[in-house]
């Protein structure tokens, strides 16, 4: 009788040592990182910088922008230019500009200056061979004005489209 007992409780013991082992592997894994990736990053193109500032620029509460570049003396130039511009109501233009610029942040653009001069607050920000132009223009009774333009490294743009998109400071 006493070995049938025994031989009882090592099988249940069994079964709840490997139930047991099964939930500590399920909650040990939130803390366990992720296995490291060897593959490349995607290459980071003139389309998936347009997508990702027109995206975070509505998700930081900013309207449609204008993505065109018409107007601008043609040129080579414009194959490494991402334009965006947009008008914002003016009760949440600030608040829209700071958020677009946080979700960029958070989606591994660094902010390389920011500063303010009268009514445009500047940030620029860099991310994988381009650098983001983000204007705020907040003049009083003309409308708020947001421009996130993205150049990438290397782009030759001629004087007068250059002095427009670099920050001033």
């Amino acid at each position: 009788m006493r070995r049938r007992r025994a031989a009882a409780f090592s099988a249940v013991a069994a079964g709840l040592m490997t139930v047991t082992s099964a939930c500590g592997l399920v909650g040990e894994s939130e803390g366990a990182p992720a296995p490291s990736s060897r593959e490349p990053a995607p290459p980071f193109t003139t389309q998936t910088v347009a997508d990702e500032i027109a995206g975070f620029a509505r998700a930081g509460g900013l309207p449609e922008g204008d993505t065109s570049t018409a107007g601008l003396p043609e040129g080579e130039w414009r194959k490494c230019v991402v334009p965006w511009t947009g008008e914002a109501p003016a009760a949440g233009a600030a608040g829209a500009f700071e958020g677009t610029v946080l979700r960029l942040r958070q989606h591994d653009w660094e902010i390389v200056s920011s500063h303010a001069e009268q009514d445009v607050t500047y940030r620029t920000l860099a991310k994988r061979g381009w650098k983001l132009y983000a204007r705020h223009h907040a003049v009083k009774g003309a409308g708020q004005t947001v421009s996130l333009t993205a150049v990438e490294d290397g782009c030759r743009l001629p004087g007068k489209i250059r002095s427009t998109y670099e920050d001033p400071a």
